[in-house]
C-alpha cells in the first residue's frame, strides 16, 4: 500500500513538472563524447519511465505528511 502511494505521488509530481510520466528517461545527457569506451549493455540497463525520478522526492512527501493522512487515498 506504501509503495502504491509513493509511486501515484511521484507520477503526480512527474506531471506537474510538465513531464508524460510514462515516457522513457534519456540514457545519457553528457553527449558521445562522455564515455570512450563503448559500454556494454547490462541487464539493469533498460530505460524506466520518468516517473521514478521523482521517487525521492514522494518518499520525503510522505514522511513530512504522515501525521496528517488518516486513510488511504
Amino acid at each position: 500500500m506504501e509503495d502504491d502511494r509513493i509511486t501515484r505521488i511521484a507520477r503526480a509530481l512527474c506531471r506537474s513538472a510538465r513531464i508524460d510520466p510514462d515516457s522513457l528517461l534519456a540514457d545519457d545527457h553528457r553527449g558521445p563524447d562522455a564515455f570512450p569506451e563503448p559500454k556494454k549493455p547490462q541487464p539493469d540497463d533498460r530505460p524506466m519511465p520518468a516517473w521514478t525520478q521523482f521517487r525521492g522526492a514522494a518518499l520525503t512527501f510522505v514522511h513530512a505528511h504522515d501525521d496528517r493522512v488518516v486513510a488511504p487515498l
